[in-house]
């Protein structure tokens, strides 16, 4: 195996060991109130479950071997990371790694304190590492970005004239029969709960036949009820609760979360849209119609399966964008 992926073997085994770092996650949820001990340390377990042995033996088994060219200086990718989740950034940089580039990345303000904290880390296992954390942008050979439609705009009139990828926001959705098991249920309500909501592969939008037993629903979401403690989460459901009664919006509610049956794909934060359809075939043409707005898809022959959006793995690229053959492509 390359000396680069089993030094992302043991990363992966030193994030498991991150997830004890009290300080670590009190330094992140100060630094942004989003950021929960409880989800920084489930975003630690996800990426120390995607650089896992059986993973990245499979990577090279797919990938190869990334050759390095004798002589030449490597080229700089430029990394602009978001910051809605803790480590949301890490994948592009790891693609830059594994690709042999030197990586120039921005953190978001928002995922200041972990993600610059697991890159020390690399850093510390691969003295030859380029890795570099910088304040602007210049001199870059190629850029990788996450934005909204504004930011990607930005992003496009000053980086247009270099090879880039860039990703606007996304969505993810669940597609029920209403075969599933109570074990489906709870890694639905994973799916749509675990942080707060705010991720592109957070369920935002769940489909449902048209005799689907809503209750279903609320009782897996249960075990949840705790998210309406956090004064962000919390402000936004009373904010909603309180818009949707001046409106006169059909809507029902658990105490933490509000499902109303509602097209759009993205909810606000607090908010779960649905939508019941009358067979699979409609909601299939539905999703397909708007896939470039969807991440995944969450259910029983679908992409997803229940429980497990959270945890993508290190081939699961965010919008379908291959961004390691990307980097792999510059010359």
């Amino acid at each position: 195996m390359d000396t680069r992926l089993k030094n992302l073997e043991v990363l992966g085994k030193a994030l498991a060991e991150m997830v004890q770092d009290q300080e670590l996650l009190a330094q992140a949820r100060a630094k942004n109130a989003w950021f929960t001990p409880a989800f920084v340390q489930r975003s630690l377990e996800g990426w120390a479950h995607a650089l896992r042995p059986e993973a990245l033996a499979i990577w090279a088994t797919q990938r190869g071997t990334p050759p390095l060219v004798a002589g030449k200086t490597p080229l700089i990718v430029g990394v602009l990371c978001a910051g809605n989740l803790p480590l949301v950034g890490l994948h592009d940089i790891l693609m830059g790694y594994l690709a042999g580039l030197r990586v120039h990345y921005k953190p978001s303000s928002e995922d200041a304190v972990v993600l610059p904290a697991v890159v020390k880390k690399l850093l510390s296992l691969d003295a030859t590492a380029q890795l570099i954390q910088v304040e602007k942008m210049t001199q870059i050979d190629a850029l990788l970005a996450t934005g909204s439609d504004n930011t990607l705009r930005y992003f496009r009139h000053y980086f247009g004239h270099i090879p880039h990828v860039l990703r606007g926001s996304r969505t993810s959705v669940a597609v029920l029969t209403g075969q599933e098991t109570e074990e489906d249920m709870a890694g639905l309500s994973e799916d749509i709960f675990s942080y707060f909501g705010r991720g592109c592969r957070s369920v935002t939008h769940v489909f449902v036949p048209q005799d689907f037993d809503i209750q279903r629903l609320f009782a897996a979401w249960y075990g949840w009820g705790h998210l309406a403690e956090h004064a962000r989460y919390g402000s936004n459901y009373d904010y909603h609760r309180a818009l949707f009664m001046l409106n006169k919006e059909p809507f029902l509610e658990n105490n933490f979360a509000l499902l109303r049956e509602h097209a759009s794909l993205k909810p606000p934060v607090g908010v779960v849209h649905m939508t019941r359809y009358p067979t699979k075939e409609s909601v299939d043409t539905l999703l397909s119609a708007q896939k470039e707005a969807l991440q995944t898809i969450v259910g029983h022959g679908y992409a997803t399966a229940f429980g497990q959006s959270q945890w993508p793995e290190l081939w699961d690229f965010a919008d379908q964008m291959d961004t390691y053959a990307f980097l792999m492509s510059l010359d």
